[in-house]
């Protein structure tokens, strides 16, 4: 379709206010500032559109008939998917005028699996926008998933048997207590088509000094064009799990100074970045990838704010935490699992009053899991299992019965971060929970970074974790790395101590959390069913602990 052609039949419908009309030839050609000759084309073009019936009468100043057939607004849905299908999405959303109820049919048209000039393309729903892709970085779960699809480490975790294996390092050693070499792969090559070197590991891995679990990483020091040595402060037995966390992938050694990094990165892993803006996310297969080629050729992720809302409004049948294939998929094959990991609510050690050991109690209490979950809608709580632990399997919460409010505690302040649907749910139901004994529960919904990394006056923390690999290192890894907790719990709790004695093996990550839970410094509320569905024909698509899938594995079977 010509946008030029159908922006001359909108200004035609407009004029004759899409009433048919006896008109000539001259009288159109001078509407449109054209010659006799190109109009009669204009109109020959238009017809075998499909969009006008043109009946022509013989003679200079006979007057012909002109019927429109299509409404300009049809054509301009037509003109926005023709733009979708080019992969030109900001210019369809501007067509459509930003149009919510526009744009939506045709990003639903584009969910499931298609083809598109031979070439394998999976569409994907989501309820926001994804613009920060920076390993490194403060990252929420759906993130953490991507940047392992566009980056690699120099190990990573095989999701299927639990371990951790060689990645961009094909074999490693412990030289001494505090000395590893790790030997890179060759020929390796970044998304634009440079080769990686030994120079961009070292940069990567020598920014990561400033995070917790990273500040004894000393030097890394060049051994040959591809290998390289890592010194430490202390000894630590999880170095090659802690290399395969998403803070630790490798990046190009001058990404600082890359324009728009965070929202299009360029990494080594089997997808790269090929667009993001608010309305999608589009991921393309990299062919020069060093291992084996993804299967799916395109994956396209896309935005649509519907999703979120419908959950804050109590809709059971859309969830912030499931990924949908396709929502109007025919032959859906539906995979569940109880995530491993925990929605929770923090005690923030630097608020005066959570020092108090009864208040803690009595918020354990008052804040239940099943009392939370009482409060909330059953559409919405019947994927939710009460929580005694981080796991699943893991007991540590000890119920506390018959207690008081402490006297004077009028009202409590509650952060979370913005932009998770279900947590104003459970913040309101929360607030239910407090209000019979008087207690009012002040709400603040923060940026996703800033509640991270503890920034914010607070007395309780709402939050959700997932732990992708196994949990003796992911646990212990959460609780003592993470910034939010440690700035919460340092002064209550001894960190440092139990950071040491992990990382040499002499501390259980199920003791830590033990210690953390039975404390009531942090209350463990429920568990959640994630949820994936996809068509029937998807093959290849196993649920992982983040609620995603490996897209390199996935491909579409045929029909019939």
């Amino acid at each position: 379709m010509s946008a030029r052609l159908a922006q001359q039949y909108q200004k035609l419908h407009h004029h004759f206010a899409g009433q048919a009309e006896a008109v000539s030839l001259q009288q159109l050609a001078d509407l449109l500032f054209c010659t006799r000759r190109h109009m009669r084309s204009l109109l020959q073009q238009m017809q075998a559109q499909g969009w006008i019936a043109w009946q022509a009468q013989a003679g200079r100043g006979m007057r012909s008939r002109l019927s429109f057939l299509q409404a300009p607004e049809q054509l301009q849905r037509e003109r926005a998917a023709q733009l979708l299908e080019q992969g030109r999405v900001e210019q369809a959303v501007d067509l459509l005028g930003d149009d919510r109820d526009e744009l939506a049919p045709l990003l639903l048209a584009r969910l499931g699996k298609r083809w598109s000039q031979d070439r394998q393309v999976l569409g994907v729903p989501y309820y926001r926008p994804l613009p920060n892709l920076y390993p490194g970085t403060p990252l929420r779960r759906s993130e953490r998933h991507l940047v392992g699809q566009i980056f690699n480490g120099l190990s990573r975790i095989n999701e299927e048997k639990g371990e951790v294996e060689g990645d961009l390092a094909h074999h490693w050693s412990q030289q001494s207590p505090l000395e590893w070499h790790f030997h890179l792969r060759p020929a390796v090559r970044w998304h634009d088509g440079g080769e990686l070197s030994v120079a961009d590991v070292q940069a990567s891995l020598l920014r990561l000094r400033a995070l917790p679990l990273f500040s004894h990483l000393q030097a890394v020091r060049p051994l040959s064009p591809r290998s390289l040595a890592l010194e430490l402060s202390e000894p630590d037995q999880w170095l090659p799990w802690l290399l395969a966390d998403s803070a630790a992938l490798i990046l190009p050694a001058d990404h600082a100074a890359r324009a728009d990094f965070a929202s299009r990165p360029v990494g080594t892993g089997p997808y790269r970045v090929a667009a993001n803006t608010r309305h999608q996310l589009c991921l393309q297969a990299f062919d020069d990838y060093f291992g084996y080629r993804a299967l799916l050729d395109q994956v396209d992720i896309w935005m649509m704010p519907e999703l979120g809302e419908q959950l804050e409004h109590g809709n059971g049948q859309v969830c912030g935490l499931e990924v949908r294939i396709n929502p109007r998929e025919p032959s859906v094959q539906t995979e569940m699992a109880l995530e491993s990991g925990v929605y929770f609510l923090l005690a923030d050690g630097r608020s005066p009053r959570l020092h108090d050991a009864a208040l803690r109690d009595w918020l354990a209490q008052t804040l239940a899991p099943l009392a939370v979950i009482q409060e909330t809608a059953p559409a919405v709580r019947q994927y939710w299992a009460p929580a005694a632990g981080l796991l699943p399997n893991w007991h540590h919460a000890q119920p506390a019965l018959n207690l008081q409010p402490p006297d004077g505690l009028s009202m409590l302040r509650l952060a979370y971060y913005e932009q998770h649907p279900e947590y104003q749910l459970i913040a309101a139901a929360m607030a239910r929970c407090l209000r019979p004994h008087g207690v009012e529960l002040e709400c603040r919904a923060l940026p996703y970074a800033d509640w991270e990394q503890g920034h914010g006056e607070a007395d309780l923390w709402l939050g959700s974790v997932n732990f992708a690999t196994r949990p003796e290192y992911s646990v212990a890894a959460w609780v003592l790395g993470t910034p939010l907790l440690r700035r919460c719990l340092e002064s209550a709790l001894p960190l440092t101590q139990w950071q040491q004695g992990w990382r040499q093996g002499l501390f259980r990550a199920q003791d830590l959390s033990a210690a953390v839970v039975q404390q009531r410094w942090m209350l463990p509320l429920f568990h959640n069913w994630l949820r994936l569905q996809g068509p029937a024909q998807m093959q290849g698509v196993r649920l992982n602990s983040l609620g995603w899938f490996d897209f390199k594995s996935a491909w579409l079977q045929a029909d019939g």
